[in-house]
């Protein structure tokens, strides 16, 4: 009897976290960054969209498209950060933004660096501001790669730097030799190059500045035993399976193909 109670509890317990979540709003705040999160056809996607879905999977249905919010990094981090209950994809997790919510992932491995064509020659140098010196540079506004350059060589470096606000006008310039490099993600930039139809290996990773993780945030009400689910559920899809890979692999597989952009 007194096994049977505990049990009736913990039943309760789980049915009442997960209407908790269902209780109010829930907004899926979403930065422009393919294939992680964009915008195709008038429908939003992208793999951190999957890969909240899938975690979300025996939490609540799929989001519907007017859940989704898409819009600027500035835009969508503060009204993430006023809904408590709100999902974020997708972030670098950095040290000034780590209490501000929960963190689930990582969803990717990423790294962030100096991208160049493959026939542009870095200068030699023992620091960052001494290999960038010569050259032409863009970086994207607000961006986590623009804000850990600026801080490792300072805003005021006198550095040629063009910043733009969005991606595509980085990789462009990049495209057209406008500039000799682009400080941005490896990721977003390989998935540009396809959908580009271009080939990836006239492009490298010429400097990296940080090897890093992305995460989706998570609002701090949402509570912390639907949280480990979401976390545990995560964590499966990246377990090997008979296929001899994980459903995390064929997840991410479908938007670049196993393409990198090599050093």
């Amino acid at each position: 009897m007194h096994f049977q109670a505990h049990l009736v509890s913990g039943i309760i317990s789980i049915l009442l976290g997960v209407t908790s979540l269902f209780s109010g709003d829930i907004a899926l705040y979403a930065v422009p960054n393919p294939p992680f999160s964009f915008r195709d056809k008038g429908a939003i996607k992208g793999l951190s969209i999957d890969l909240l879905e899938a975690s979300l999977a025996t939490i609540r249905p799929r989001f519907a498209q007017e859940e989704i919010e898409l819009e600027a990094l500035n835009k969508m981090y503060d009204e993430a950060l006023r809904h408590p209950k709100a999902f974020l994809v997708t972030m670098v997790r950095l040290k000034e933004r780590e209490q501000q919510f929960n963190w689930l992932g990582p969803i990717a491995t990423v790294r962030l660096g100096l991208i160049t064509k493959r026939t542009t020659d870095l200068p030699k140098g023992q620091s960052t501001l001494e290999i960038l010196r010569p050259l032409r540079i863009a970086t994207i506004k607000e961006t986590s790669s623009e804000k850990l350059l600026f801080k490792e060589i300072g805003e005021k470096s006198g550095l040629n730097i063009t910043r733009v606000s969005t991606p595509i006008q980085g990789y462009k310039m990049l495209e057209y030799g406008r500039i000799d490099a682009l400080v941005y993600t490896d990721v977003p930039f390989v998935y540009h190059l396809i959908t580009e139809g271009q080939d990836v290996s006239q492009y490298r990773m010429a400097y990296v500045i940080l090897n890093t993780d992305y995460y989706i945030c998570v609002g701090k009400d949402v509570p912390k035993e639907q949280f480990n689910i979401m976390q545990a559920q995560l964590n499966h899809l990246k377990e090997p399976d008979g296929k001899g890979s994980s459903m995390y692999d064929r997840m991410v597989a479908n938007y670049l193909n196993g393409a990198v952009l090599k050093p």
